[in-house]
C-alpha cells in the first residue's frame, strides 16, 4: 500500500493558520522543526469599515523580525487561497500582484 504524501511547504509560501485563540493568521513560511513554525510578517483578519481586512497579527512587535508558533497552539495550516495571498502581498509590500490586476482593456 502506498500512501500519498503531500510535500511540506516551501520558504516564503503563503499560509493561513488557525490558531488555538480562534484568530486566522496570514504569513511568509520560513520553516519549522518538531515543535515550532517559523513565520514573517504574520497578519490576522480583522473586521474593517470596508469588511474584513488584514491587521498585524502582534501590535507591538517588530515586523522586520521572525515569528515563532508553538505547533500546539495551532489548530490548522494550509497554503493560503489565491485572494488571501493577494491581499497579504499587498499588505506587506505595496505591490499589487499582477494576477489580481484586471486585463487592460483596448477600444
Amino acid at each position: 500500500i502506498m500512501m500519498l504524501v503531500e510535500p511540506g511547504y516551501q520558504p516564503n509560501d503563503i499560509i493561513a493558520m488557525r490558531i488555538t485563540g480562534g484568530d486566522e493568521v496570514v504569513a511568509r513560511y520560513i520553516s519549522q522543526d518538531d515543535k515550532t513554525i517559523k513565520v514573517a510578517k504574520p497578519l490576522a483578519l480583522a473586521m474593517t469599515q470596508q469588511g474584513i481586512g488584514m491587521t498585524q497579527y502582534v501590535m507591538m512587535a517588530d515586523m522586520t523580525k521572525e515569528f515563532v508558533f508553538n505547533k500546539q497552539s495551532v489548530v490548522v495550516i494550509q497554503k493560503a487561497n489565491k485572494g488571501a495571498t493577494d491581499s497579504y502581498i499587498k499588505g506587506t509590500t505595496g505591490i499589487q500582484p499582477a494576477s489580481s490586476v484586471p486585463p487592460l482593456q483596448t477600444k
